[in-house]
């Protein structure tokens, strides 16, 4: 029977131990240095790779959101736009604590030399203050409207 040509196969890949460059889990040695390579520990050494592009991946999105953050409160004072405005500001307010409430549960145990990662937590921590500000810079703005 002819073998099934699938675009959704995935491709593991890892550091190798030795000259950290990144291989594929189903190679038995390193192509680059002739290093054996244990087919299980390739797969965690993987994982982990994987976990650690998703954190990266993650906190981009938070990046987003927070830039998103600034452009939404522009539009508040753009004539015919300002409710697009206020509703994505508000929805952000709220959004952005909680995604980067998800992410530090997700990823804020991984222990990495990577770089990107440590630029991903960065991010995430800068996110977080930019989320927190926002959300209580929103309820003295409600007292004082509600007061007036």
């Amino acid at each position: 029977m002819a073998e099934t040509f699938s675009l959704s196969s995935t491709v593991s890949v890892f550091s190798c131990p030795n000259c950290r460059e990144t291989i594929n889990t189903s190679m038995l040695q390193c192509p680059f240095c002739s290093t054996p390579i244990d087919s299980t520990a390739a797969q965690n050494a993987a994982a982990a790779t994987g976990r650690v592009s998703q954190a990266c991946s993650d906190a981009s999105y938070l990046k987003v959101m927070a830039w998103a953050l600034l452009t939404f409160f522009g539009l508040m004072f753009i004539p015919f736009l300002g409710l697009a405005g206020i509703v994505g500001l508000w929805f952000l307010r709220i959004t952005i604590p909680v995604m980067v409430i998800r992410w530090w549960i997700k990823f804020g145990s991984i222990k990495t030399d990577d770089p990107d990662f440590a630029r991903a937590k960065r991010t995430a921590i800068i996110v977080g203050i930019i989320g927190l500000l926002a959300l209580l810079n929103a309820l003295p703005l409600r007292v004082i409207i509600n007061g007036l």
